[in-house]
C-alpha cells in the first residue's frame, strides 16, 4: 500500500550554531497511510510536537524531507500553502485559537480561505459539525459562550471543514472527562471511516491511544524508540517504563493476573479485548 505521506531522514535542530543548539528530532523515517490511525506517544520533550509541526509545513526540517503523495511539501511556496488544506493540524488546546464572532464563522474560516462558494462552505460547516459532534443550534453563538469541551470540538470542526486527507491532532482529549474523551474519539474514528483519511494523534493517555490507533510510534530523545501495532508496542512493557511511559491500566491488571499464574495473552490493551477474553475464560456466558 502506497503511503499518503512519507518522512525520510527528518531531523530538526533548534538554534543551530549557537550556545542554545538543541537537536529536537533526529533521522526520523516513517510512512503514513490513508485510512490508518497513527498514535504518537512519548514523554515531554521527546520530539512529538516538533515532528507533527513538520507535517503540514509549519516548520522546515534541518535535514531530510516530508513527501505528500511523493512530492516534497516544500518544493514551492504555493505547494506548501496548499498542503495546509490537505494536511490539517489541530494544535494542543485549540480552543484558545478561536477568534470569530460566531461558531459558524470560526468553522467556515478554513473553507473560505480555500476560495469555496458560500453554498459549499455551508455544506462543509454542517458536515464538520456532524463529524465533531457539535449541536447545530450552537452555530449562531459566540464561541466564547461555549464550554471548554464544546470549544475543543469547534476548533476540530474548523480543520475538518477543509476535508483534510491527513488529520493531525495534538492531545485532543486533554482536560476532558472520560465521557467527553470517549465521544470525541468516536467522532474522530467516524471521520476516518467515512473519508478514508489518515489520522495522526498525539496523546499522553495510553487508554485513548490503545482505543483508536492502528499503529503506534514511540518517541524517545528525538528518535523512533518503538514502532508497530498497539499489541506489539505494549508487549514491550519494560522498554516503555524505561522511557518514562506507562501502560494502559487494563494491561497492568492482566500482567498482574499473569504473575498469579492465570494463563492470559500478553498483549491486552483495551477493555473490550479484556471483556472478550474473560468471557471465553468463563465459558462464554454473560453471567
Amino acid at each position: 500500500m502506497n503511503a499518503i505521506m512519507s518522512i525520510r531522514g527528518l531531523s530538526h535542530i533548534y538554534s543551530p550554531k549557537t550556545p542554545f543548539e538543541c537537536s529536537a528530532i533526529d533521522n526520523i523515517n516513517l510512512d503514513i497511510h490513508a485510512g490508518e490511525t497513527l498514535g504518537i506517544i512519548g514523554h515531554t520533550g521527546s520530539g512529538k510536537s516538533t515532528l507533527i509541526s513538520h507535517l503540514n509545513g509549519l516548520i522546515k526540517p534541518s535535514s531530510g524531507s516530508i513527501l505528500y503523495e511523493g512530492e516534497d511539501i516544500f518544493k514551492s511556496k504555493e505547494f506548501t500553502h496548499n498542503i495546509r488544506f490537505k494536511v490539517g493540524l489541530v494544535l494542543q488546546y485549540p480552543e484558545y485559537q478561536l477568534f470569530e464572532e460566531t461558531v459558524y464563522k470560526d468553522i467556515a474560516f478554513g473553507p473560505q480561505n480555500m476560495g469555496l462558494s458560500g453554498e459549499e462552505i455551508k455544506t462543509r460547516v454542517l458536515e464538520a459539525c456532524d463529524f465533531a459532534g457539535i449541536d447545530k443550534t450552537l452555530l449562531p453563538l459566540s464561541p466564547f459562550e461555549l464550554s471548554g469541551g464544546q470549544k475543543r470540538r469547534v476548533a476540530i470542526a474548523g480543520v475538518i471543514a477543509m476535508r483534510p486527507r491527513v488529520l493531525i491532532l495534538d492531545e485532543p482529549t486533554a482536560g476532558l472527562d472520560p465521557i467527553g474523551r470517549y465521544d470525541l474519539l468516536k467522532h474522530i474514528k467516524a471521520y476516518r471511516d467515512a473519508t478514508g483519511a489518515a489520522i495522526v494523534i498525539v496523546s499522553h493517555s495510553m487508554e485513548d491511544i490503545a482505543a483508536i490507533a492502528d499503529k503506534l510510534l514511540v518517541m524517545n530523545n528525538g528518535t523512533v524508540y518503538l514502532y508497530g501495532t498497539p499489541g506489539e508496542v505494549f508487549s514491550h512493557s519494560e522498554k516503555l517504563l524505561a522511557a518514562g511511559l506507562d501502560l494502559p491500566q487494563i494491561t497492568h491488571i492482566f500482567n498482574k493476573l499473569k504473575e498469579r499464574g492465570i494463563n492470559l495473552p500478553s498483549s491486552v490493551y483495551t477493555v473490550q479485548q479484556a471483556v472478550e477474553i474473560l468471557k471465553n475464560l468463563g465459558g462464554g456466558t454473560n453471567d
